[in-house]
C-alpha cells in the first residue's frame, strides 16, 4: 500500500461525485487493481495476527506510524472509490 496508494488514484475531475463516474468500475480495476483492493481491506486482519510479544512489533509500530502520516487520506479515498469506507471504521478498530 505504501507504493500504490496516492492522492487521486483513479484520475478523477476534481471535486466529481462518485456517484456521476460512469466508467467507475474500469478505474477501479485499472487502476486499484485486485492487489490493492485486497490490502486495502484486510491488511489490519493481518496486523492482528502478529504477537504482541512478537521481536518485530517496534517495526511494526513504525510502519503503521509512517502508514497514518502519509497513506491514510489516500487509503480513506481508495476505500471511498470501492464503495467500502464501512471497512475503513472496522479496521482503525482494529489497529487501536
Amino acid at each position: 500500500m505504501n507504493g500504490k496508494l496516492k492522492k487521486n488514484i483513479c484520475k478523477l475531475d476534481d471535486h466529481v461525485f462518485i456517484s456521476k463516474v460512469e466508467d467507475l468500475p474500469i478505474c477501479r480495476t485499472t487502476y486499484i487493481g485486485d492487489a490493492l483492493k485486497y490490502a486495502c481491506h484486510f491488511w489490519t486482519n493481518h496486523l492482528m495476527g502478529i504477537p504482541g510479544n512478537s521481536p518485530s512489533v517496534e517495526e511494526v509500530q513504525k510502519a503503521i506510524t509512517k502508514f497514518f502520516k502519509e497513506c491514510l487520506l489516500f487509503w480513506i479515498e481508495t476505500l471511498s472509490l470501492m464503495g467500502a469506507l464501512n471497512v475503513g471504521v472496522h479496521a482503525l478498530n482494529d489497529v487501536q
